[in-house]
């Protein structure tokens, strides 16, 4: 599995477990804390990281969103219910 995959992975295991599906969403910020701290404080991790957060928006597996908070406006996640199918047979696929 390539090291990509596995980011993937946990990004999309950790959504799935704190159920955020639709019109619920979270902060980018508890996504990213989910990652290994060794990979997310390199700058080629944090490129990486951007890299899959903008693919699996792409592919329509995530919905990201601009939403205003107290102190201005954060980027919020939420993994697209329409696509539970492909992700789900995704998962399992790398297991």
């Amino acid at each position: 599995m390539e090291e990509s995959d596995s980011i993937k992975r946990l990004i999309l295991e950790k959504l799935i477990r704190a159920n955020v599906w639709g019109g619920k969403h979270t902060p980018l910020d508890f996504v990213t804390k989910g990652i290994p701290e060794h990979y997310r404080n390199t700058h080629k991790g944090i490129k990486v990281v951007e890299r899959i957060i903008k693919e699996l928006s792409n592919n329509e597996w995530i919905i990201t969103l601009s939403k205003r908070t107290g102190k201005g406006s954060d980027e919020h996640i939420s993994l697209n219910p329409r696509k539970v199918g492909e992700i789900r047979s995704w998962l399992e696929k790398l297991k």
